[in-house]
């Protein structure tokens, strides 16, 4: 027998899959070809034992094979992709940042700077363009530079706390596409809507100021 509690063991497994890949269909894949991975070895080494942070080590190299392999994350950084209890350093990361930055330009930065995407592969996944993502990166930047030496009071509404609470969770649990999912969010709360008097043509504009004109 290769674990002393088979349900527990699969339970925790599944629910650190779940948290790295955010789609219950995916991490049961996850969960099957980790399995898969730790019997072959098991048929190697018959005398090994395994415990549940090994298979989550499992789990977690074949996960990042897999993003690697489908190029979604470009410059991959191995050390960003720990467990639960070594993610202090990003806490503290969030905290600096939402006490800083409007929740949007947090976002972003954390996309770019914690989880290593390209402001091209961000500007794909948000269906903004590049050069949006460059700009509010930039100013996001300047903005932290010169808030160095001191904190700005913010006021903060309670969907706001809501949203830094899942920021939070997102960045402590590896989840990227959370961070995704947030941002749209955050985009479709502040795009405003306007229609030209007399016209059929409509205008939205982002929270960067950027006007798409749409003719229906």
């Amino acid at each position: 027998m290769i674990f002393d509690n088979i349900d527990k063991t699969m339970s925790r497994l599944y629910r650190f899959c779940l948290k790295q890949t955010g789609s219950p269909w995916a991490a049961e894949d996850l969960v099957q070809e980790t399995l898969t991975k730790v019997y072959s070895l098991k048929k190697s080494d018959p005398e090994r034992e395994f415990t549940i942070s090994f298979l989550c080590k499992v789990a977690k190299n074949l996960f990042i094979d897999e993003l690697r392999k489908k190029k979604v994350v470009t410059g991959f950084r191995e050390e960003l992709y720990q467990f639960e209890e070594d993610f202090v350093t990003s806490e503290g990361l969030v905290e600096e940042l939402m006490m800083k930055l409007p929740i949007r330009q947090a976002v972003l930065i954390t996309l770019k700077d914690v989880f290593n995407y390209r402001s091209q592969e961000i500007a794909e996944m948000l269906r903004i363009s590049d050069e949006s993502v460059k700009t509010a990166l930039s100013r996001s930047r300047s903005r932290l530079k010169k808030m160095r030496d001191y904190t700005p009071q913010v006021q903060r509404s309670p969907q706001d706390h809501e949203l830094i609470s899942e920021l939070t969770k997102a960045i402590k649990h590896s989840r990227p596409a959370s961070l995704f999912t947030l941002c749209r969010l955050l985009e479709s709360r502040h795009f405003k809507i306007g229609r030209d008097s007399g016209t059929r043509r409509m205008h939205l504009c982002d929270p960067d100021g950027n006007i798409l004109e749409i003719v229906n």
